[in-house]
């Protein structure tokens, strides 16, 4: 059982994300880029929107994925949530395959679609393996799902099943669905005075003793949120 009673966070800002804008005006150039994807299918969208000059610039890939996606969202989230049930990183054949920037864009279709993305995207954490488990967990920090999105991070840190593949390039054990549950909540929330991420270099028994400070907090304060979701007023 998990006591939603206040997280303490001094400077910090504790309002539940919210969706990203996607009304920025962007000059010439920029606007050209978005119409040329609007055009595409969703895979061609999906492989095009992985270019550099969306994934470094977030405001042209919000308004772009939702320009792209508006009016086939099923589509997009699916295609989405096709890639959370792949590892981001993975030895196959004796190489590496990298899918950092699937993975990148895959959340951001989630962030910018949030009302037709949280049932979904819980749906298939409760079916899920581990690896889909670890990544769904990793996708939702940013995503404004309100108290349902907020369950599932804080749920997650008891959850102590390996989420990553097995990598030799990496040192140190491999992260579980806790320690992702715990670096999400932190990022959500601008907790502060806490460990800011728990990465491989820090053992078990580490990061069990700081997943357990969180806990803590998360039992002895009231969680401030002052932006809950639509859905959640509907419900209240």
């Amino acid at each position: 059982t998990i006591f939603f009673l206040v997280l303490l966070i001094t400077s910090g800002n504790a309002a539940e994300p919210q969706r990203p804008d996607i009304n920025h005006v962007f000059d010439f150039e920029k606007e050209a880029k978005i119409n040329e994807v609007i055009g595409l299918t969703a895979k061609e969208a999906f492989e095009r929107l992985k270019g550099m000059d969306f994934v470094t610039d977030e405001d042209l890939l919000h308004k772009a994925i939702f320009k792209t996606f508006e009016h086939k969202k099923s589509e997009g989230i699916a295609f989405a949530l096709s890639y959370l049930k792949l590892p981001v990183m993975e030895i196959k054949d004796g190489k590496l395959v990298d899918r950092t920037a699937d993975f990148y864009v895959a959340k951001k279709i989630l962030e910018v679609f949030p009302d037709q993305s949280v049932d979904k995207l819980l749906k298939l954490y409760k079916k899920g393996d581990a690896v889909a488990k670890g990544n769904i967990i990793r996708a939702s920090g940013k995503i404004a799902g309100g108290k349902r999105i907020r369950n599932l991070l804080i749920n997650a840190l008891d959850d102590k099943t390996f989420c990553e593949e097995e990598n030799p390039e990496v040192q140190g054990e491999r992260l579980r669905i806790c320690d992702i549950a715990y670096n999400q909540l932190i990022l959500r929330y601008n907790i502060e005075n806490v460990l800011r991420t728990i990465g491989n270099v820090y053992t078990i028994e580490v990061r069990d003793y700081h997943i357990n400070i969180l806990k803590e907090k998360l039992k002895n304060f009231c969680l401030l949120y002052t932006s809950p979701s639509p859905r959640d007023r509907q419900k209240s």
